[in-house]
């Protein structure tokens, strides 16, 4: 059975979760701006995301306290605005990914017959 992603309620809810688990990746490798993060993001396509889709998300990181940002003048146009992982994003980001970790590896036991809840992958 062929699924079309666009249609797929539960993958679009996973991607919207996996958002947060890239930026934050991304921006512990180095200080981005938000143009740059969505360029990046595009070029894996399950990640793919407009523009001003981002935006809405690295707002609501921010007031987590998740990532912080400063203004830098850029030559070509106006101020961009450069986002940065913060100590409590870097503490999100190795908890959600051990989550993610542990998520899968009961998935993988599970489709290879694992069914005793009480055995660990």
């Amino acid at each position: 059975m062929k699924v079309d992603k666009k249609d797929d309620k539960w993958f679009i809810q996973l991607r919207k979760g996996v958002f947060e688990l890239a930026i934050l990746s991304l921006l512990k490798s180095k200080q981005m701006y938000g143009y740059e993060i969505s360029k990046f993001l595009k070029e894996v396509p399950t990640l793919s995301i407009s523009e001003g889709a981002i935006y809405p998300i690295l707002k609501r990181m921010s007031e987590e306290g998740w990532i912080d940002y400063y203004w830098v003048d850029s030559s070509g146009g106006p101020k961009r605005k450069y986002y940065q992982i913060t100590t409590k994003g870097e503490k999100i980001l190795e908890y959600r990914l051990t989550q993610y970790e542990e998520i899968h590896k009961v998935l993988l036991f599970l489709g290879e017959g694992g069914v005793n809840i009480n055995e660990k992958p």
